[in-house]
């Protein structure tokens, strides 16, 4: 079989897997708050530019059920790969092409976020987008203007989508310095695609300019992260990169950065890549860091990821190689398939893979039943509370966390007096009982138990607690 039936095997069967899950799992927490800016249609918000939310209040007008909010994400994700596809094919050949996409559906960690609407699903958009337009002003030589309309309007989706577009910024600027050199700052098209850009993301200026430039010292402090680096915590990082991407990816990836760093056709790829890859290396040296926050760098790479594969096919002892690596990466692909078709695996208590998942949606049901006019609902943090936000809407959701954050902006603070439904979730160190104390008195009401066989998946007790006490000065950015 070729590979291009190969591909189109595969590609048939993880499209058909999407929609799946798409159809049967609920919400994450990330996928709840961003419906949450859908709901909330904002300038911008507390943590992120507003294009998530923009694009999910166009799915809100059809319907609010969670397949419905992932067809546009579907839709975005289709048309990256269609896009990585293509830009790969034009670089390196047609085998490359059809391995990127390979590639791309083979990353354990890429079998779920596709199909979800979160900031880097615009954002990967806009970065292949991005490459695109540059490839044709080099061709054109900066001679159309309407290439440059483009590469602002690109840029400016880029920045509404997710802080850390200002990395295609940079990047940009880059490539277009390396083609023109010097003339690069007499190209009218320069500042033409500047000015659209800043006009494109004036609606996150003028939501900060109107709430303290919240977002940005958020943005700031959450990049600080602790004032002293941690080795561990960096190698940590480059161990989940490698479970969530797969050793292939991972391993052939450094390779490719080593072998192709002299190549021209791979430069424009590894200066929008390595920006990227470079920035959450370092953030999580000090504590901060997510296996999704690469994505977009990983996917600038598969393409140099492929080349080098099929480049090195030849070699007997790299084949074998890379045929290990796969074996291991599709092992974990797998496994990630199997737990999202069929959940209902045992393991420890509260070690359930996608116990983050569980539970959430029947939970806000009975907040909902137990709820009296004038209740508020009270939750520890807010990852907790964007899935009862989503839930157990209309109910305000107040967090009794130290932060303030996208809820305080949307549902006001705990205040003193306030009363309500308190949720206490469970996991392997118990429940935060200590949280009541902030009430003057809570009883219990309601309580239910997620489990898979005899394990705790996940284990909710609903409170009716009177009389708000705690302290309601929040930090603004934690």
């Amino acid at each position: 079989m070729s590979l291009r039936n190969i591909t189109f095997a595969f590609l048939g069967l993880y499209s058909l897997l999407a929609l799946l899950h798409a159809w049967s799992l609920p919400f994450s927490a990330d996928e709840a708050h961003y419906a949450l800016y859908g709901s909330f249609l904002d300038w911008s918000y507390f943590d992120h530019p507003p294009m998530v939310g923009w694009l999910q209040s166009i799915a809100l007008f059809f319907s609010s059920s969670e397949f419905s909010l992932r067809v546009l994400p579907i839709i975005l994700s289709a048309l990256s790969l269609y896009i990585l596809f293509n830009l790969a094919k034009k670089d390196f050949g047609e085998k490359v092409g059809f391995l990127t996409l390979l590639l791309f559906i083979s990353a354990p960690i890429l079998q779920i976020l596709p199909f979800g609407m979160i900031p880097e699903t615009p954002l990967i958009l806009a970065g292949l987008l991005n490459i695109w337009i540059l490839k044709r002003i080099q061709t054109n030589q900066g001679q159309q203007v309407k290439d440059w309309i483009l590469l602002g309007l690109i840029l400016g989706a880029a920045g509404l989508s997710k802080y850390t577009g200002v990395t295609l910024a940079l990047s940009t600027f880059i490539v277009l310095y390396l083609q023109f050199k010097g003339r690069l700052f007499t190209q009218l098209g320069l500042y033409i695609a500047g000015i659209i850009a800043a006009i494109c993301i004036l609606p996150v200026l003028y939501w900060n300019m109107q709430n303290d430039w919240i977002s940005f010292l958020y943005q700031l402090n959450h990049s600080a992260g602790k004032s002293e680096y941690s080795l561990v915590a960096a190698l940590r990082m480059q161990v989940t990169q490698f479970a969530a991407f797969g050793p292939l990816i991972y391993v052939v990836g450094l390779m490719a950065i080593w072998k192709l760093r002299a190549s021209k056709e791979a430069k424009v790829w590894l200066i929008f890549a390595l920006p990227i890859l470079i920035l959450f290396s370092i953030l999580s040296a000090k504590g901060r860091s997510l296996p999704h926050w690469t994505e977009l760098g990983v996917i600038f790479m598969l393409p140099l990821i492929a080349k080098v594969i099929i480049s090195s096919v030849e070699s007997k002892l790299l084949k074998r190689s890379f045929m290990a690596l796969a074996s291991i990466s599709l092992l974990l692909t797998l496994v990630v398939q199997v737990l999202i078709t069929y959940p209902k695996i045992a393991f420890d208590d509260y070690r359930h893979p996608l116990a983050d998942l569980m539970g959430w949606k029947d939970v806000s049901s009975r907040i909902l039943a137990q709820a009296e006019e004038g209740d508020k609902v009270f939750i520890p943090n807010w990852s907790h509370a964007s899935r009862v936000a989503w839930y157990a809407r209309p109910m305000p959701v107040k967090v009794l966390d130290s932060r303030f954050d996208q809820f305080d902006l949307w549902f006001g603070s705990a205040e003193v007096g306030d009363s309500g439904i308190v949720l206490l979730h469970a996991d392997r160190k118990g429940f935060k009982d200590e949280l009541l104390k902030q009430f003057v008195r809570c009883e219990i009401r309601d309580e239910l138990e997620v489990k898979i066989e005899s394990s705790y998946v996940n284990y909710f007790k609903l409170y009716r607690c009177d009389h708000y006490i705690g302290a309601s000065n929040k930090e603004a950015v934690n």
